[in-house]
């Protein structure tokens, strides 16, 4: 009988543990329990050399579950890629490499997590280094694009 009663305790202990993860999971934000992260939009086009090129960048700064993964996206030829900096290009990248495939031109999401230390604070110029890369890996086009953290606009 006491092995019962052990097996439906744990039962009962687990069933609690997993609700409360799911509630702390569909409530993170609300609970302030969120780290920063950058969603970009970045439009292309063909220049007149029928080069593709990049247009126009969208940036906004939203906020991502603690516990999301964060990593490098894994490329897929042609793709447009990006990159954070902070304050200075001599900086070690603060951002792992976001990445969309680039099957035509048109506008590509990107959203950029930072990495563990590397977050901003308010008022430090995120440095975002954006490239169209080709099917056979080759840097078609680069640019940069400049974003003031936490300020008003």
């Amino acid at each position: 009988m006491d092995r019962k009663k052990s097996i439906k305790y744990g039962i009962i202990l687990l069933l609690i543990v997993s609700i409360s993860g799911y509630y702390v999971y569909q409530h993170a934000l609300e609970m302030d329990l969120a780290k920063p992260a950058v969603m970009m939009i970045v439009s292309t086009n063909l220049s007149e050399t029928g080069t593709p090129m990049v247009n126009n960048v969208t940036i906004e700064e939203i906020a991502i579950p603690f516990f999301y993964k964060t990593a490098d996206s894994i490329p897929k030829f042609p793709e447009v890629d990006a990159n954070i900096r902070l304050n200075t290009l001599m900086a070690p990248p603060a951002s792992y490499w976001a990445s969309a495939y680039r099957y035509e031109e048109g506008e590509f999401p990107l959203k950029l997590f930072f990495r563990e230390g590397s977050e901003p604070k308010a008022g430090d110029i995120l440095i975002i280094t954006i490239r169209l890369v080709s099917g056979t890996g080759a840097i078609q086009y680069k640019t940069t694009a400049f974003h003031c953290w936490q300020c008003e606009e």
